[in-house]
């Protein structure tokens, strides 16, 4: 039996969305995203087997970052609805992250 994550992979390249142009719905949801909760950073993020590749974004300048510094990973691994990271300067999983001491200096993350 394939592992969530393998399936998840899976059905993502069935998609074929990986390195697609951007699209007016994907931009309008990290707009919305960014309006309601007053972030200044919002992402729809997919993981490709070593990488997260963003398909829209704002405040995240490059198209996509490394696995190993993903949060996503971790969300996605947790298996919970909602992941949540008050402050990832403190989260022992994140206190090093170059995202978080990096330009991005990422504090809170959350992920649905």
């Amino acid at each position: 039996m394939e592992s969530p994550i393998a399936a998840r992979l899976t059905a993502l390249r069935r998609l074929n969305i990986l390195e697609t142009e951007p699209e007016a719905s994907f931009d309008s949801l990290v707009n919305l995203a960014a309006r309601m909760f007053t972030a200044p950073i919002s992402a729809v993020t997919l993981l490709d087997g070593g990488r997260q590749w963003f398909k829209a974004r704002i405040g995240i300048e490059p198209s996509e970052t490394p696995l190993e510094v993903s949060f996503c990973t971790h969300a996605l691994a947790s298996g919970e609805d909602v992941y949540e990271i008050p402050d990832a300067s403190i989260d022992q999983r994140f206190s090093e992250n170059p995202l978080v001491w990096g330009e991005m200096n990422l504090r809170y993350f959350s992920a649905l």
